[in-house]
């Protein structure tokens, strides 16, 4: 074995014996990019793995064994749900192009793969630009392992998402929400009334806990997300960015809702005694067991079909509950914080056609700074 250095730091030729044709050996070769330090631990995986008899010549290596390779990689660094996602769609991907050798792989097939999936399938912009990620980010990775040298898929566009209309009821939509919620049981109002008045994601409303509501001061702490998968059931994790770990106020009509759920709540807890599960969150199933993140989105849609109102779904309600806010008024700043974006540009972006009202409000006001006045 040997480990060659070709420019300074930053590339290398492994030269590894892998085998002999009668007295010939046969030489497997490498190149590395990155330091000489990385370059003697690529060889000496190469030759645990000659050992271990694991190892894969690289040049006959496959799109497929390369992303099985990038999930595994991956694992430790993804949310338990993000795993779960992108072992899916790189499934899909296998189906069409992961027979073809990693060294095959060029602009060509990728652009003819983007092509299949826009014109045959009915997967979204959203999702489409989703599969471009993984194969840019998988081929990199391939490139930092030393099996390509580089990446085809930079030279492609990334394909752009299509802005589409907001999914939201209009106020008259939500007087009617809440008038058909007098007829439901105080959960399915519960959870309904605090995702309007909150605009938390659903994860992150099936998250809370009763110690994340102080009565007193009207405020709710929004600091934790609940997902579900099939390998690992329901669990918690962090919210979805740092920025989403926020306390808004709520208003007295929601809290008063919860108060009255809480108690049914501790009704139905004294009823099951020792069946009850004892749950820390706000909105359990009916033994008091974690609820599943799905539920709210099924309660909404069975409200929904029940009164023939405007289909949307549970997102909807926090798009619902944002420009509830932007037509009312309310500084931007202070949306785009209690809504927990990243920054005031996304709260912008996302909700633009929202903030139209307030764009011609700054218009008028101009045209009267700048209207010549009559002398």
């Amino acid at each position: 074995m040997s480990v060659k250095e070709l420019e300074r730091n930053k590339k290398y030729k492994i030269t590894v014996a892998i085998g002999y044709n009668g007295n010939k050996r046969i030489n497997h070769y490498e190149t590395f990019y990155g330091g000489k330090k990385e370059a003697v631990l690529r060889e000496n995986e190469i030759k645990q793995q000659l050992k271990n008899n694991s190892f894969v010549i690289k040049n006959k290596i496959t799109m497929q064994e390369l992303l099985d390779e990038w999930l595994k990689y991956s694992k430790e660094i993804w949310s338990p749900k993000t795993y779960v996602s992108n072992v899916h769609w790189c499934d899909v991907i296998n189906k069409v192009i992961g027979h073809i050798k990693l060294q095959d792989i060029n602009v060509k097939v990728l652009e003819d793969f983007y092509k299949e999936i826009r014109q045959n399938t009915t997967y979204s912009d959203k999702t489409i630009q989703h599969f471009y990620t993984i194969i840019n980010t998988a081929l990199k990775r391939a490139i930092l392992w030393g099996y390509i040298v580089n990446n085809p898929n930079s030279y492609i566009e990334k394909p752009k998402i299509r802005k589409k209309e907001i999914e939201c009821y209009s106020p008259e939509n939500v007087e009617k929400l809440l008038n058909v919620l007098e007829n439901e049981p105080l959960k399915y109002k519960s959870i309904i009334y605090l995702a309007l008045d909150s605009g938390a994601r659903r994860g992150e409303i099936v998250g809370l806990t009763w110690n994340d509501i102080d009565f007193n001061k009207r405020t709710l702490k929004i600091n934790k997300s609940v997902q579900y998968t099939k390998e690992q059931g329901i669990f918690e994790k962090a919210t979805k960015t740092q920025s989403s770990d926020r306390i808004i106020y709520i208003s007295d009509n929601t809290l008063n809702i919860l108060k009255q759920y809480k108690k049914e709540q501790l009704e139905n807890k004294l009823i099951l005694g020792n069946k009850w599960e004892n749950s820390k969150r706000i909105f359990t199933n009916n033994y008091g067991g974690d609820m599943h993140p799905d539920t709210p989105s099924q309660i909404l849609e069975r409200i929904i079909k029940k009164y023939d109102l405007k289909r949307i779904s549970f997102h909807g309600l926090r798009h619902t509950s944002i420009s509830l806010q932007i037509n009312s008024g309310i500084q931007a700043q202070v949306i785009s914080k209690r809504a927990g974006h990243s920054s005031i540009s996304t709260t912008h972006s996302i909700y633009s056609h929202f903030f139209e009202n307030e764009f011609q409000e700054v218009a008028n006001k101009m045209n009267s700074i700048l209207s010549l006045k009559s002398v």
